[in-house]
């Protein structure tokens, strides 16, 4: 019953891909255009995470508006419904695991218009967002003070081109995070006493995963 309604809603989305596909209207351009967008949104994403810490919601809804553009264009969705029922799926898992602070909420709703995109190179995706995540995590348990120390003078220099309001419409577009957290909430203080269990930016593996996804479809192209 489920998957009728969703087949119902999907209905005018399929129309108008068949449309535009006959009237040859996408193309090449319009699909690097497309990977391009989900590139910059990824590395925005990647950067804010990796600074304070947050996974906002507008580049993550940008993500699923971007797929559904790509969906209409022909460029994903080959295989929807599975790939959405994967999705769907892994969400639900991730958003039990957020209850019990085994993941980052900001990184379950990141995961899921990845998942979307991934949909056939999901197993690169895969392999990617893991090979990412245990460099990652054996990097900050190595070097995680020093990489604290630098990422505490980025965001205190941030902070202070901030006060400039001319500066201000590009920060606010790429590093979305920097106009909503103060001194006292990004995290400033070095208070890591098991390394085993310090704060990591997984949204930055996430990335590197999509970006995974990014390059086998242009070079399947």
């Amino acid at each position: 019953m489920f998957l009728f309604i969703l087949y119902l809603k999907l209905t005018p989305f399929l129309l108008i891909q068949c449309y535009f596909s006959e009237n040859g209207i996408f193309c090449e351009d319009s699909i690097l255009v497309i990977w391009v967008l989900f590139g910059l949104i990824l590395l925005i994403i990647a950067l804010n995470d990796f600074l304070f810490f947050r996974i906002e919601d507008e580049p993550v809804i940008a993500l699923c508006i971007l797929y559904v553009i790509s969906y209409i264009f022909g460029v994903s969705g080959h295989n929807f419904l599975e790939g959405f029922s994967i999705a769907l799926a892994v969400f639900v898992i991730t958003l039990v695991l957020n209850h019990c602070d085994m993941i980052g909420g900001g990184d379950v709703k990141f995961l899921f218009p990845l998942l979307l995109f991934a949909e056939d190179n999901l197993d690169i995706f895969l392999v990617g967002i893991s090979i990412a995540g245990i460099l990652l995590a054996i990097t900050y348990m190595l070097f995680g003070r020093y990489i604290f120390a630098f990422r505490r003078k980025v965001v205190l220099k941030l902070l202070t081109i901030r006060k400039n309001k001319k500066k201000n419409a590009f920060l606010n577009i790429v590093l979305l995070s920097l106009s909503r957290i103060t001194n006292r909430t990004a995290a400033l203080t070095y208070r890591v006493k098991n390394v085993w269990r310090q704060e990591i930016p997984y949204g930055v593996a996430l990335a590197y995963g999509g970006f995974c996804v990014i390059l086998e479809n242009l070079l399947s192209r």
